[in-house]
């Protein structure tokens, strides 16, 4: 099982649940009510799991007879549990496994579980598509990764012959560099790294966060010195593989880094009386690049016995003229390294906003969903659409549980593609209530010609009233997906009556709910009467199977 901060995906694996870490971790992340227990159940039944919240009254007597695995609430978090034995409780909680005494476990446990039930057909909607999609996906980042990992190596082994020892170890330096800078940018753009928790914990009784956040920890406020630390290491580590001549010019640049690290110190221990361990850790890599330069001899003037009193003195003759070549590649090369340092870390800059992008969207959509969720909302948003009167004795056609309070009333044509997506969305949302839903359909269509088609519908709806015949939810969904090119021959193996009094009579309710209501635009979907605001999508009725209104 993948290691994961969100519970659904861990539970999920617990269980055997087929299921896709990219769609259940979406599904987590946007849920509206993903922290509480009506949330976490709404869930995994999408899944098609069954599940009930409880109250444990004894839970020192009761805990071990609780068939696991089960979600329980555990200090002010919930964490899926695996494994109970007499001695020993056995979770997941934030990604991490944990094994605590059952005395140490019921000291931070509420007593609440939600217990579950998974059947044969338990599974993540469209999985299919959804693990093709992650496979692609994670082939992509593989060929990628290894993509660079290969170009690093091959310059490597190109330059071996000429590459110094120091180089080497330079390289591996810069590469712990590029790392810990690496967490610090996850640190800084608010993602979850169990690497960079575990190093900031070196020192308990301080955050990194405190002084990732400060005002210090932003050059000018614009670039932050996780961007130009990550951005300088990496630098470091293209221009020593591919440019190994440039080492002196890093080194000089290295050297103009030391005051830096001596503030940092400085702003850490007196400032803000807080310490970031992964901070301290980029500066004592800094130190070391020095005293790696100093050992092997990378840290002179590159001018020296180049130039005269100018740099463009030369003298005259051959000789001279040499010199001022040699002057103006020195320049050029202390130019390009200097460009190279400064595209690293604006190119950085720009980029990380845009990488943080879909974690802010996601964090969006959630509050989002948060709020449409929200029965009084909803309501609201309801009660400012029109309003058109409707009831059971204008269609025969429905779906679903008549008794519920959620009723939609979908006026829809048979030849109209928007429709067909309509009624894929209305089967998709009845599967995600277990039919707890009322839907009734009202039929229209482009014309005279096509009115024989609605009639078709309307018998094998009389039919399944009165007989054994096919459902005709089967009817419907076959109709939508591929039955409009045929037509009227798709029923003409059905034993249709579409001349039946009946029919024509009930064809002629839909006719004059047409009229009364003046509406024209199909599909057109009403909840309880009110036209469904633009703002809400088909799933999210998901929220109202209990709309009181």
């Amino acid at each position: 099982m993948s290691k994961t901060q969100n519970i659904l995906t861990a539970f999920l694996g617990l269980l055997g649940v087929r299921h896709t870490v990219s769609f259940s971790e979406q599904t987590f992340n946007e849920h509206p009510h993903r922290y509480n227990l009506f949330g976490l159940s709404k869930m995994l039944s999408d899944y098609g799991i069954r599940s009930g919240g409880i109250e444990i009254p004894d839970k020192a007597n009761d805990i071990t007879a609780i068939q696991t695995p089960f979600i329980a609430q555990f200090s002010g978090n919930f964490v899926a549990v695996y494994e109970v034995n007499p001695d020993n409780v056995s979770f997941i909680w934030k990604g991490l496994h944990h094994n605590l005494t059952v005395e140490k476990f019921i000291e931070s446990w509420t007593g609440v579980v939600l217990l579950v039930e998974k059947s044969e057909q338990s599974g993540e909607p469209n999985y299919e598509t959804h693990r093709r999609a992650e496979i692609l996906e994670n082939l992509k980042q593989t060929t990628l990764f290894s993509g660079c990992g290969m170009a690093v190596l091959f310059a490597y082994l190109y330059n071996m012959y000429y590459t110094e020892a120091g180089i080497s170890l330079l390289l591996v330096v810069n590469l712990v560099g590029l790392l810990i800078s690496g967490l610090l940018l996850l640190k800084q753009m608010h993602i979850q790294s169990d690497y960079a928790d575990k190093i900031c914990s070196l020192f308990k009784q301080k955050d990194c966060n405190n002084v990732l956040e400060s005002k210090a920890a932003k050059l000018f406020g614009v670039i932050s010195w996780s961007e130009i630390g990550f951005g300088y290491f990496l630098s470091n580590m293209l221009l020593l593989l591919f440019f190994p001549a440039s080492v002196t010019a890093i080194a000089l640049l290295n050297v103009l880094t030391l005051p830096f690290t001596l503030w940092s110190v400085w702003y850490q221990g007196v400032k803000a009386k807080q310490w970031c361990m992964l901070c301290l850790i980029i500066v004592a890599l800094l130190w070391t690049i020095f005293f790696l330069n100093l050992l092997f001899g990378f840290i002179y003037s590159p001018f020296e016995g180049v130039w005269g009193n100018s740099p463009f003195e030369g003298g005259r003759g051959m000789s001279g003229m040499l010199k001022s070549i040699e002057s103006y590649a020195v320049f050029f090369q202390l130019a390009f390294t200097l460009s190279i340092y400064f595209v690293s870390v604006l190119g950085l800059n720009l980029l990380a906003p845009k990488l943080n992008a879909d974690r802010k969207i996601q964090s969006l959509k959630q509050t989002i969903n948060g709020l449409k969720a929200d029965d009084d909302v909803f309501k609201a948003l309801l009660k400012k659409q029109p309003y058109y009167e409707t009831s059971d004795r204008d269609s025969i056609i429905h779906f679903g549980n008549p008794a519920s309070k959620l009723r939609l009333t979908v006026f829809s044509n048979p030849y109209c593609n928007p429709c067909a997506a309509m009624h894929k969305q209305i089967e998709d949302l009845r599967k995600q209530v277990n039919d707890n839903i009322s839907i009734r359909y009202i039929l229209s269509s482009f014309g005279e010609n096509f009115n024989r088609t609605n009639k078709y519908l309307i018998a094998a709806c009389l039919m399944e009233l009165t007989t054994n015949h096919l459902p005709l939810s089967t009817i419907f969904n076959a109709w939508f997906e591929k039955g409009k090119a045929m037509k009227d021959d798709y029923f003409k193996d059905m034993g249709l009556d579409v001349d039946n009094p009946e029919v024509e009579a009930e064809f002629q309710k839909h006719e004059a709910w047409k009229q009364k209501t003046q509406i024209k635009a199909t599909p057109t979907v009403l909840v309880n009467g009110y036209k469904l605001p633009e703002s809400y999508k088909m799933e999210d009725l998901r929220y109202f199977t209990d709309l009181d209104m």
